[in-house]
């Protein structure tokens, strides 16, 4: 998908092949942007002192936000993000950094949903010491740091510790609309390759972004997204 009006956040334009060849998005899609891919999760809050990371003394306060990662296949999901962000693309975890509701309703009230209530991980940031147990990531709201939970907690230092932080990250990466229609055909055999069904479904169509972004659901359960900043 794309953002209507080419600014980011807006609401989102899902591409069909029916209007795939209609609509321009080659053009007002590529320029001046730059791909992101997002994979969305669900944090649970931990609000009292009978948390580990509290007992343990990692932690010295709540709340805090756990995010478990996917086990299936020996972390495949994971492994595939990271090797995506080696590559060079802008790929990240989007998860949640607020207690409830009400806090919820106050963020959107204030048009501050992205800036206090989302926290986001780069996946390489995310080393796992083994892909036999079970492993999450807890942390506190905007911190610079979270931990990596197997049996005892490890600190990693965070790359993107605020959403104004990655707007400055993800805007150094802006690039003309060659280049990404170059990058975007490299990710998709990329991506292709991990999928005999994936690129199946992905070639029926043409357009590099939506075989791309038809990639990225299927191989990654990622959300390919244009920032335009």
């Amino acid at each position: 998908m794309h953002t209507a009006g080419g600014k980011f956040p807006a609401a989102p334009d899902f591409i069909s092949q029916a209007i795939e060849a209609t609509k321009g998005y080659d053009v007002k899609v590529l320029k001046n942007s730059t791909p992101v891919y997002f994979q969305f999760k669900r944090s649970f809050v931990l609000t009292t002192g009978n948390a580990k990371e509290i007992k343990n003394g990692d932690f010295s306060s709540t709340p805090l936000y756990r995010m478990h990662l996917r086990e299936r296949d020996g972390f495949r999901q994971h492994k595939a993000l990271q090797s995506l962000e080696t590559s060079g693309e802008a790929v990240f975890y989007v998860t949640s950094q607020i207690e409830g509701p009400d806090d919820l309703s106050r963020c959107y009230r204030k048009g501050d949903i992205l800036a206090k209530a989302t926290a986001v991980i780069a996946p390489n940031e995310i080393v796992l010491p083994d892909t036999t147990e079970k492993h999450h990531v807890t942390f506190k709201a905007d911190g610079n740091t979270f931990k990596l939970y197997s049996e005892e907690g490890e600190a990693f230092e965070r790359k993107v510790p605020n959403w104004s932080r990655l707007v400055e990250i993800l805007s150094s990466r802006r690039r003309n609309a060659a280049t990404n229609r170059q990058a975007l055909g490299q990710t998709g055999e990329f991506l292709a390759s991990r999928s005999h069904y994936a690129r199946e479904v992905a070639d029926q169509f043409k357009d590099p972004i939506v075989k791309a972004s038809i990639l990225a659901f299927l191989v990654l359960d990622a959300q390919l997204i244009f920032f335009k900043g």
